[in-house]
């Protein structure tokens, strides 16, 4: 070993580096001296803490605090998963439907036993006390993913606001020469668990200490509150907390609550759900500046038109880049509303200029944001809301909206929005006629003469986010794989862990439901049963679990 250049010997060990993954990285620190010196500003670059290491019932050790003494200084994040810790109102609601199936007793005493906090296990002090003592030690940490728990039945979670507002907590109570947060993931953040903090001081003014220094933030968020006042509450909370992130640059936006494969068009009916609760899934315009925003990504969101006017409107001036990743533009449709399905629209009509009452997307992004650099678009759809006074068509067809590509070349609408959006000269139509997008006022006319020649038909990275991200570069979300930039965020032991769970779930699930077609049957032949009343309480409850299930949104383990 001695005898091979050190040059050469880096070089190898760089390449382990990228071939990963960090367990094998780790190992090979054994070899000799000169690997340990080398691979430990890679391997130990990341503290992984996860339920396992935290709960006094798991046969893992619990975190090595002397051993942060001397790799402390390598650390620069962390990543804290605790997706498969169970709230107390979870697991009380599984034993309340569980009662009278005998088989799942033991199931439900484990949750309680060995997934949920308590003194058994650990609590919201044990947690806040370790990540203090490990942030001491590791002074340098300034990046941060955190995983919430993944709830797969019922709405509300203590369990994640109590762990988010002590992991806050812990960070604003930093030594003054640690580094500041600089990246910051969280994952599972509910509504009702923003509105919860941010209507406690103490933890107000824990997250204004924690994220001051911020400039990379990713948030996955879960959707419950449908009142309206509820949910326009948490539009001003999740804003706000954004808002004291003075520096920040990029954002990204995720929603989870659909995990469903992108589609062009999503219709509801007025009889299939209320025009409430179907405005609240949309997310919350913005009503903040953020002075040093350059990037912007949404990613699996709806949202009405007034969302991106506000936010072309207030961060327009600095934004950079814009990412859309599988994003719904809502739209309302009844007797004398958008009948013609045109008043909202992305890319818009061709050589027409839109009408005060109408939202063509494209265009005010274009006016409103003069440095865009970027704009790459994926799967936009539409959500379309119909009202019960909506007049019978003649002919029952789907909505226009701008599907067709006018030009005849089978371009989608994203392709078509990223171009409008950056100002490339639009290719005729089949008959010769030019084609061009008009802004809604005439004063913005002098955008048509400063355009982009279109000298070849875009390549595929030219307009698309999941190519683009992939192939060249992700400047707002690639922490959510790797909060490091080195070895990919991995924890294949929750995902096998959450599935246990959920499928010994739905098994029960499954049990009621069969106890309960049995009763039906004697109850046809005139036999009554109680029983029958708890079972309706329990397919519901199946329902929502295995709809939960299905919206797991987890990364994939690693090859």
């Amino acid at each position: 070993m001695e005898k091979l250049p050190r040059e050469l010997i880096d070089a190898i060990l760089q390449q382990c580096v990228a071939l990963g993954p960090r367990n094998n990285v780790l190992g090979l620190r054994l070899v000799c001296r000169a690997f340990d010196r080398f691979l430990k500003q890679f391997a130990c670059r990341t503290l992984a803490l996860e339920f396992s290491r935290l709960s006094k019932n798991s046969p893992r050790r619990q975190p090595d605090i002397d051993a942060l003494q001397t790799i402390g200084y390598h650390c620069k994040s962390m990543y804290i998963d605790l997706m498969v810790l169970r709230d107390e109102l979870e697991v009380e609601f599984l034993s309340t439907i569980f009662d009278r199936i005998p088989s799942m007793k033991q199931f439900v005493q484990t949750l309680q036993r060995e997934y949920c906090m308590s003194p058994a296990s650990f609590t919201t002090i044990d947690y806040r006390d370790t990540l203090e003592t490990i942030l001491f030690n590791c002074q340098f940490v300034s990046s941060l993913r955190l995983n919430l728990p993944f709830q797969l039945v019922g709405h509300r979670c203590n369990a994640a606001t109590m762990i988010l507002a002590n992991t806050f907590s812990a960070f604003s109570r930093r030594p003054e020469d640690s580094a500041p947060l600089k990246s910051l993931v969280l994952e599972n953040v509910s509504d009702q668990a923003v509105v919860d903090l941010w209507t406690n001081p103490s933890d107000v003014l824990a997250i204004m200490r924690a994220i001051l220094h911020l400039e990379h933030l990713v948030l996955s968020f879960r959707r419950h509150e449908v009142d309206p006042a509820r949910v326009a509450f948490y539009g001003t909370c999740i804003w706000d907390l954004i808002r004291n992130a003075d520096v920040l640059q990029t954002l990204c936006l995720s929603g989870t609550d659909d995990d469903r494969p992108p589609r062009g068009l999503k219709q509801t009916k007025a009889w299939n759900m209320t025009i409430d609760e179907w405005r609240a899934r949309a997310l919350p315009a913005p009503q903040i500046v953020l002075p040093c925003l350059t990037a912007l990504e949404l990613k699996r969101v709806e949202i009405t038109p007034t969302v991106l006017r506000r936010a072309a409107r207030n961060f327009g001036c600095t934004l950079r880049e814009l990412y859309l990743n599988e994003v719904y533009l809502k739209a309302e449709q009844g007797r004398n509303l958008n009948e013609d399905s045109r008043q909202i629209l992305w890319v818009g009509l061709p050589n027409q200029r839109p009408s005060l009452e109408d939202d063509w997307v494209a265009m005010t992004v274009r006016e409103s944001c003069p440095h865009l650099q970027i704009c790459r678009a994926s799967f936009l759809g539409y959500d379309l809301y119909t009202r019960d006074d909506l007049p019978p068509s003649p002919a029952s067809s789907s909505p226009e909206f701008d599907f067709i590509d006018p030009c005849g070349l089978g371009r989608t609408v994203a392709q078509r929005f990223v171009e409008v959006v950056l100002g490339y000269d639009q290719p005729p139509q089949p008959d010769g006629t030019p084609v061009c997008y008009l802004p809604t006022l005439e004063s913005n006319d002098y955008l048509l003469m400063e355009t982009r020649p279109r000298l070849y038909a875009p390549r595929v990275t030219e307009y698309d986010v999941n190519a683009y991200q992939t192939a060249v570069r992700n400047t707002t979300s690639r922490w959510q794989r790797s909060i490091d930039g080195v070895f990919p965020n991995c924890n294949s032991g929750t995902l096998e862990e959450l599935h246990y769970i959920a499928e010994t779930a739905c098994q029960g699930m499954n049990e009621i439901q069969r106890q309960r077609n049995e009763h039906l049957g004697q109850a046809e032949e005139g036999v009554e049963d109680d029983a029958v009343d708890g079972g309706n309480g329990a397919g519901a409850g199946g329902g929502t679990l295995a709809e939960n299930l299905l919206n797991l949104n987890l990364p994939e383990a690693e090859d």
